[in-house]
């Protein structure tokens, strides 16, 4: 039963990146990107995936252009999600590379 939900957040989690990364290139194919628009995208992705909380970056050119976090760290706690927030994605960095791979 927890090896299912562990990989049901886990699919939760990879979706929401996916649809994450395809919210906000359009944002960014303009030379600035409107912060407001990039900050309501994130917050429905989140809420459309279930998670409690999220923490974004955008890297252009080596320079980190965009560093947020959005929600809570744990369901039912008040300490935020930031741009140093640390989260265990255990062997999914594969997945991440396979899909920047076929962007």
């Amino acid at each position: 039963m927890a090896r299912h939900l562990s990989r049901t957040i886990t699919t939760r989690v990879l979706a929401g990146l996916w649809l994450l990364a395809w919210l906000s290139a359009p944002a960014l194919a303009q030379p600035s990107f409107d912060l407001a628009r990039l900050d309501a995208q994130f917050a429905r992705a989140r809420q459309a995936f279930n998670v409690p909380g999220l923490a974004v970056a955008i890297v252009k050119d080596g320079k980190v252009v965009f560093a947020r976090g959005y929600g809570v760290r744990e369901l039912g706690k008040a300490e935020p999600v930031d741009e140093h927030t640390i989260f265990g994605i255990a062997s999914n960095t594969k997945a991440f590379t396979a899909a920047l791979m076929a962007m």
